[in-house]
């Protein structure tokens, strides 16, 4: 049988040992903790006692222009979105054929990771969302201490009795943790592919996208099994283990339809759609170009 690693209790004692804990948010809390804006949510994380918070779609940006640089790079007769690790895992297991195929690209949660830490050698990083195969991922990866899934964080908050509607926020801070439409959109099934084929068509209006698709481990299987037989040329597949992708995680306590509507709006919200245009930018592109830096 298979259970769910809770670390609830490995959370508490970390934030006991007055370390600099950093928060890795999922862009689908607006639906689980009914909260529009992310500062509220960073300020509900500090009133628990983290040194502070970012959105995961920060890692996005980084991780946007990688798969523009391997799509571009013409060695891929199919390049696999790496970004879901159960799909990852899945590719492992039962389709090891399928691995020269899938991106040497880190998830958003670990190239986020890899940004903070880059920024402050003393940090220890935390991810929080609806993924459960994050906490698998988060030991493989070390750089990662614990993950929470929303429900978890949700009993810490209750627990502490902490009312989010009565938080203030301090708004001079609010554009700095800003993440872009594009990095919101990841959460979503075609979020990856979408975001990449934007910004491929910005660089190389001239070159052509092709883009499949799939939602759910049954459907990912499909995908694997088409372009196993020769149905895709040139594509970017991408594959989330969940139904409607991270939204629909089994760590959620929102309903995924309901999420995907709101996570929506959050970003068309954004206040802006590209992650160029983020002020965690000039930081990526130092990242990228340090030869000791890979995502």
């Amino acid at each position: 049988a298979k259970y769910v690693h809770g670390e609830l209790e490995e959370v508490k004692r970390l934030l006991k040992k007055n370390k600099r804990v950093y928060v890795s948010v999922a862009p689908s809390f607006v639906s689980s903790f009914g909260i529009e804006d992310f500062e509220v949510m960073r300020t509900a994380l500090k009133r628990l006692g983290f040194f502070d918070a970012e959105e995961t779609a920060l890692g996005a940006a980084a991780v946007t222009e990688k798969y523009e640089e391997l799509l571009n790079s013409g060695k891929y007769r199919n390049l696999i979105s790496s970004a879901c690790p159960a799909v990852n895992r899945l590719i492992e297991i039962y389709y090891p054929k399928a691995l020269p195929f899938l991106a040497p690209v880190d998830t958003p949660m670990v190239a986020h990771a890899k940004m903070i830490k880059k920024r402050d050698k003393d940090a220890v990083v935390l991810f929080v969302g609806p993924c459960i195969a994050k906490k698998r991922e988060a030991r493989e990866s070390v750089l990662i201490e614990n993950v929470l899934t929303f429900e978890e964080l949700a009993g810490i908050i209750e627990g502490k009795d902490l009312d989010i509607d009565l938080l203030e926020v301090d708004e001079n801070e609010a554009a700095l943790c800003s993440a872009s439409a594009a990095g919101r959109g990841f959460a979503q099934s075609g979020g990856v592919a979408n975001a990449v084929a934007n910004k491929i068509k910005e660089w190389h209006p001239d070159m052509e996208v092709k883009i499949a698709s799939a939602q759910g481990l049954a459907d990912c299987k499909k995908l694997l099994m088409l372009a196993k037989a020769g149905k895709y040329n040139g594509y970017l597949l991408e594959g989330m283990g969940c139904p409607g992708g991270c939204i629909g995680g089994a760590g959620t306590i929102a309903d995924p339809v309901r999420t995907a509507a709101v996570l929506n709006k959050y970003v068309k919200d954004a206040e802006f759609t590209d992650p160029e245009q983020s002020a965690f930018m000039s930081n990526i592109h130092m990242l990228k170009d340090d030869p000791n830096f890979e995502v």
